[in-house]
């Protein structure tokens, strides 16, 4: 059995504007150098991970980060503003936590405010490229979901890429269960001016807490 250095995981305070570049690092390396397998269709990212490029029947496997906002918009994951804005307004419409390896920060991840059903959304999990499978992201992870139990949130859910089958096995170990509902990248910003140029699928998973 693999033995994994024990993290400190907690949700931000005040202090952590004081490493807001250290955050905004972790999240952009995350997803943008994290090794692992893309899907790009005709040449239009849907990318979800890799170095490596091969085209077959119009398919390319290539590689990056998690999900690579950056290749759709040419722009980072996060940035120290929307950092910022997360830290100083942790606690209302949020909440969101961090994993460290003493002072280093090496993780993230969030969960939204419960909406009128009891379903709180998680999102922005990422964990440095040189700490990923060590043990981070699981027990950032499950530090998450005891908080978000503690404080009577009745549903977990998220959405993952459908071709990312390695991290779909990996929630299902957490107990996530997967939605028949199916949505488009695009969904997640729908309040954006900026639409992806992406046809990925997303599937919904969910958690009961409580």
């Amino acid at each position: 059995m693999v033995q994994y250095t024990t993290y400190e995981c907690r949700e931000v305070t005040n202090e952590d504007l004081k490493r807001i570049d250290a955050i905004v690092t972790v999240v952009n390396q995350a997803y943008t150098e994290s090794e692992g397998i893309s899907i790009c269709k005709e040449n239009k990212f849907i990318l979800i991970r890799g170095y490596i490029y091969i085209q077959i029947l119009n398919i390319v496997l290539c590689t990056d980060g998690w999900t690579t906002p950056k290749h759709i918009y040419g722009e980072p994951r996060t940035n120290p503003k929307e950092i910022e804005d997360l830290i100083v307004r942790n606690g209302t419409t949020h909440a969101f936590y961090l994993a460290l390896d003493g002072d280093l920060i090496v993780g993230t991840v969030l969960h939204e405010k419960p909406n009128d059903k009891g379903e709180a959304y998680i999102s922005l999990l990422s964990v440095v490229p040189n700490y990923q499978s060590k043990g981070v992201g699981g027990q950032l992870f499950r530090f998450l979901l005891n908080d978000m139990k503690k404080k009577g949130i009745p549903t977990a859910s998220l959405s993952t890429f459908a071709s990312r089958l390695e991290v779909l096995s990996w929630y299902k170990k957490l107990g996530f269960v997967e939605e028949p509902e199916r949505v488009d990248f695009g969904w997640h910003y729908r309040d954006s001016e900026i639409k992806p140029d992406c046809d990925a699928e997303l599937i919904i998973m969910k958690k009961p807490l409580v």
